[in-house]
């Protein structure tokens, strides 16, 4: 399994446990390497109903609140959201770091 689809599946149950599921819309991906580290760029366009749950979730989402196996989440953040009914729809980027 690559490391995007592991990224989506941690995001999912995170989300999850905070009482405030998610569905991924879209995920690019695109892979880096330096002399020392292998990774990918993460960006995430995600949904979930609109809340006090996701709301809280979104606000105190940190790189260690998503565990990737085989990976290590350098970084996380929100870049974008919105709210249009029911729904909210928003951007997150990361970058993610793969285990030797």
């Amino acid at each position: 399994m690559r490391a995007a689809e592991r990224l989506e599946r941690a995001l999912c149950a995170s989300a999850r446990r905070a009482g405030a599921p998610i569905t991924i819309a879209s995920h690019a991906a695109r892979e880096w390497r330096s002399a020392t580290f292998t990774g990918a760029r993460h960006v995430v366009e995600a949904c979930g109903a609109r809340g006090d749950a996701l709301d809280a979730w979104l606000a105190t989402l940190r790189d260690d609140d998503v565990a990737v196996p085989g990976h290590v989440v350098a970084e996380l953040r929100v870049s974008a959201r919105e709210s249009a009914g029911d729904a909210a729809h928003f951007r997150l980027e990361g970058v993610t770091v793969a285990l030797a």
